[in-house]
């Protein structure tokens, strides 16, 4: 049997190009902010991300088409976040963004407006005459900079709920993904918040996003939006 005869540093770099996380090309933050997309066998996935990081973190709308005769789940648990050294990023619980806009979470009191309860709303779906997924109807951090929030000093008192927080409350409860039936032939979505990233000094700033669907993942890879 032949051996290999190449160096070191030629076999290093052939086993990195080998590594299925390079495997796919980093789209940019503008055109991940626009909309990516996979399509598998047995179903669609495509995303969206805020064209900025909110408060350092990564507000990302998920879109699935069931191409199947049967109803599909499109979970929370599904979607996994990772940095491009393939350190996993947390996905923010619907219960933690629910505090931050009771102002239960004193620490969240200093965090950037933009960053509301209220910017997550519930995505619109749909498709063109092509059957492409349309998420541009799909809302995020962006459509509320500049608010103040001014509800969560009020919400920490003992008296009843501030209304304007109330609706912030009911935004994440619609708008947060965390099971969702998706029906035959039928899209749909909701959003996810990451924790707030953080990169290495020298680390490249890009993530890597895999959304598990009907048995098929669909991976993305796209340089991380900029801070705000």
């Amino acid at each position: 049997m032949k051996t290999c005869t190449i160096s070191r540093l030629a076999c290093a770099v052939l086993l990195a190009w080998m590594t299925p996380s390079l495997l796919a090309a980093t789209a940019t933050s503008e055109t991940a902010s626009i909309g990516l997309k996979s399509t598998k066998e047995k179903g669609i996935v495509s995303i969206m991300t805020d064209p900025v990081l909110s408060g350092g973190r990564l507000v990302l709308k998920i879109v699935a088409l069931n191409p199947t005769a049967q109803p599909l789940q499109l979970r929370a648990e599904d979607v996994h976040v990772f940095t491009a050294a393939g350190k996993e990023v947390p996905l923010m619980s619907l219960d933690a963004l629910i505090a931050e806009a009771k102002g239960e979470q004193r620490a969240s009191q200093s965090m950037d407006s933009a960053h509301q309860a209220s910017n997550y709303s519930r995505p619109q779906t749909s498709t063109s005459n092509s059957g492409e997924l349309n998420v541009t109807g799909i809302t995020g951090a962006n459509d509320a900079v500049g608010r103040a929030v001014s509800q969560r000093s009020r919400s920490e008192t003992d008296g009843p709920v501030d209304p304007a927080v109330q609706q912030q409350v009911d935004a994440l409860k619609a708008g947060i993904l965390q099971t969702r039936e998706v029906p035959p032939g039928k899209a749909d979505g909701a959003q996810v918040v990451t924790d707030k990233i953080k990169f290495g000094r020298k680390e490249e700033k890009a993530l890597r996003v895999v959304v598990s669907f009907n048995g098929e993942d669909h991976e993305f890879n796209f340089e991380a939006p900029p801070a705000k």
